[in-house]
């Protein structure tokens, strides 16, 4: 396991931000040496999860990293970042598929392995795709980004100077809008980003931090209901592109049947392979609808803006004191000697 790095609250910003990419960095590299293992099943999911969040973390401190690592490798790491992304989605469609065709009466559950076939067939190219292309190319990027961020910046006194100012900034930029991105279903996605990045950057400094730690629990709390909120949208997309799929291929087989002159196979045809999935779509939507009741009934989702902003005040260092300047003496008026009016 990788090891968190320490005494970071108060260090220089830039410094500090280094020390926390390159042990995020540690953590990518170590999972993807355990990619080859077929028996080690997390190995895909630490990959992701540890590219995520460096990207994360190259976003959140650019101003204090972007004299060392360019926008080139910024952008290298995120489109690796966003090609793993297919094979988690897949993942989570299938889990949840069979987790819900039992629940489908019988008549209505062949669209359901047929959809599963497909996706499997999808999550195994995915797979291969990040083991064969997306690995080799980042451990090309993974040594660019060591020698990048083993560079020291320069100085700059427009910055905040320690990491919890930082921090301590950052977290209110993340908070400033969320009570509203959370009341409202469309910016669901824009409040779970948001609340992730809030709490990727508080996990390096937990053990420092000590407020933090509940703060956390609660940001993975409703960072995980906005998550299967986004995954319902995203299985509600692919129960639609499937519906019309296999609406195609059933139209073509019973013209194929109904060219082919075979008397009676047009009107039986094949069995529609759509059974079900449209369903599937409005349990997904309703699923959807309970989730979202949930998250804004909830105290802690409701709270967490004022939360974030509160921990942001305690990690802010406090204003230097500056000694107040001497208390003016009073003018008095000078003796008539020595002025114009004295007399000789």
């Amino acid at each position: 396991m990788t090891r968190r790095p320490e005494n970071l609250l108060a260090a220089p910003a830039p410094g500090a931000a280094r020390r926390i990419a390159l042990s995020l960095l540690d953590a990518a590299t170590a999972a993807r040496e355990r990619l080859p293992d077929a028996s080690d099943a997390e190995a895909l999911h630490d990959f992701r999860v540890a590219m995520r969040r460096l990207r994360s973390t190259l976003r959140a401190y650019q101003p204090q990293l972007e004299a060392v690592v360019p926008a080139k490798l910024r952008r290298r790491l995120r489109d690796l970042a966003r090609a793993t992304g297919e094979a988690r989605d897949v993942e989570v469609q299938i889990s949840w598929l069979e987790r819900q065709r039992n629940e489908l009466p019988g008549a209505r559950r062949a669209g359901v392995p047929w959809l599963l076939s497909r996706l499997t067939q999808r999550r195994e190219r995915a797979y291969q795709d990040i083991r064969e292309r997306i690995a080799p190319k980042f451990e090309r990027l993974a040594r660019r980004l060591r020698r990048a961020l083993g560079s020291v910046p320069p100085p700059d006194a427009t910055l905040p100077a320690s990491l919890a100012s930082l921090i301590a900034q950052l977290l209110e930029d993340q908070g400033s809008d969320l009570e509203r991105l959370l009341a409202n279903h469309a910016e669901a996605h824009a409040a779970r980003i948001r609340v992730k990045r809030a709490r990727y950057l508080l996990e390096p400094v937990v053990q420092e931090a000590k407020p933090a730690a509940a703060v956390v629990q609660r940001l993975k709390h409703v960072q995980q209901l906005l998550g299967d909120l986004h995954d319902l949208q995203v299985v509600i997309g692919r129960l639609g592109d499937a519906a019309a799929e296999a609406a195609a291929q059933r139209t073509r087989r019973l013209h194929e049947l109904a060219v082919g002159g075979e008397r009676g196979a047009a009107a039986r045809g094949p069995r529609p392979a759509t059974s079900g999935l449209l369903a599937l779509a409005r349990v997904a939507r309703a699923t959807q609808e309970r989730l979202f009741r949930r998250l804004v009934g909830r105290r802690v989702a409701r709270s967490l803006p004022a939360e974030l902003m509160a921990l942001a005040a305690e990690l802010r260092p406090p204003a230097p004191i500056v000694a107040a300047a001497p208390a003016a003496r009073p003018h008095l008026p000078l003796p008539a000697r020595y002025t114009h009016r004295a007399r000789a």
